[in-house]
């Protein structure tokens, strides 16, 4: 096994395994290249960034629209008691109210 490959070597097996269609884990084990190194180099040698999953779908610019009025974080405290906090909610007052919860008696 060869511990340190040129960068053309890899751009040689990155291009051979473009063309085999066999799985990136398989080549690089098939070569004895660990899988990291060879994911590295995929990457490195891309000529454009890769949008596709395995599957062959692809991944669309997506505009998520929130509502502004619904809780974007949950705080449960030890008691089971639930805090739902609102985006425009400040520090101060979410501090504060954990503060009465937790002071309640």
């Amino acid at each position: 096994m060869e511990n340190k490959r040129t960068s053309a070597q890899m751009a040689r097996l990155v291009t051979q395994w473009r063309q085999s269609g066999e799985s990136q884990a398989s080549f690089a084990r098939r070569h004895r290249i660990p899988g990291w190194t060879f994911w590295y180099w995929c990457r490195k040698l891309s000529d454009e960034p890769r949008s596709e999953v395995a599957d062959g779908s692809a991944f669309v610019p997506v505009r998520v629209a929130a509502d502004p009025a619904a809780p974007v974080l949950e705080i449960v405290l030890n008691t089971g008691d639930r805090l739902h906090v609102s985006a425009t909610a400040t520090a101060g007052l979410v501090q504060a109210v954990v503060t009465a919860l937790r002071s309640r008696c």
